[in-house]
């Protein structure tokens, strides 16, 4: 794409494999309908509408609300139909319960624009927020896809733990560089001990659901490969200079995450699949 172009698509490449992987994770863990791949093209289009509603109410500068708003009224047009199309054409070919649904990630994603054009999006609220309304459109793809509840809703949870995890390293090493007093460097090392503490108990959740049940548990199991990862990071207090290392580790921790909870999915739907059939009940 042109410059002019790449101007329309949101910046933040973080955000991009917030939203991505628990739509792959449904696309290829459960039996996607026409409903769930309908849906998943409306979310990719309201996401993509986010950028030129922030050029059109300034967040990206004057002068670029000024010189491009011509083409960022394009750009809203056309992501907006296509979310508007895909969605409620989606919707219509879609169980009840997943039409009830769709107002989780409804709702977080309003409250997230209106945060977003108050340039707030950044903040720690802000990408919090952020995480829980791109992980939360598991929900209706999950239960459109056939994954059930539980599956679902454990889908849902494993990728807002990891993008908040990721996103607290993240954090967490720009504001060691920041520190300037005693009282900032005692702000710094407490949350330094309590993401320590989280990404502990998301490693001792995984271990005991890779031994236990075949459902929930196991899949957050996957959630792992970024504890693991953003343990090291909270442990080793790298610098700044070390941020492209660390957002790339990030990237093959997710990559692990998500090979990890198709590969569960798959599992269960099949064992969901021959247990009927089985003399004897397994569990």
């Amino acid at each position: 794409m042109g410059a002019a172009q790449r101007k329309m698509v949101p910046r933040e490449h973080g955000a991009y494999a917030e939203l991505l992987f628990p739509i792959v994770s449904v696309l290829l863990g459960g039996a996607p309908t026409a409903s769930t791949w309908l849906l998943a093209i409306g979310a990719v289009g309201a996401f993509l509408a986010n950028e030129p509603l922030l050029v059109l109410f300034g967040q990206r500068g004057t002068r670029m609300q000024r010189e491009e708003s011509d083409r960022a009224k394009r750009a809203l047009l056309a992501f907006s139909l296509l979310a508007l199309g895909a969605g409620i054409a989606g919707l219509v070919l879609a169980p009840t319960q997943v039409q009830y649904t769709i107002v989780v990630p409804l709702l977080l994603g309003a409250t997230l624009v209106m945060l977003a054009i108050q340039g707030l999006e950044r903040s720690m609220f802000g990408e919090g927020l952020a995480a829980a309304t791109l992980s939360s459109i598991a929900i209706p793809l999950g239960l459109s896809a056939g994954l059930g509840r539980t599956a679902t809703m454990s889908v849902a949870l494993l990728w807002l733990t990891t993008s908040l995890l990721g996103t607290a390293a993240v954090r967490l090493t720009v504001a060691r560089s920041k520190v300037k007093t005693d009282e900032d460097l005692r702000r710094v090392a407490f949350k330094r001990g309590i993401l320590i503490l989280v990404s502990s108990l998301a490693i001792i959740v995984g271990v005991v659901g890779l031994s236990g049940s075949r459902d929930g548990p196991s899949i957050l199991a996957a959630a792992m490969p970024v504890a693991l990862v953003v343990l090291a990071v909270a442990a080793l207090r790298p610098t700044t200079r070390r941020l492209r290392l660390m957002g790339w580790s990030l990237v093959a921790a997710n990559l692990c995450s998500l090979i990890a909870v198709v590969t569960t999915l798959k599992i269960i739907q099949d064992f969901n699949a021959v247990e009927p059939a089985l003399p004897f009940p397994m569990f």
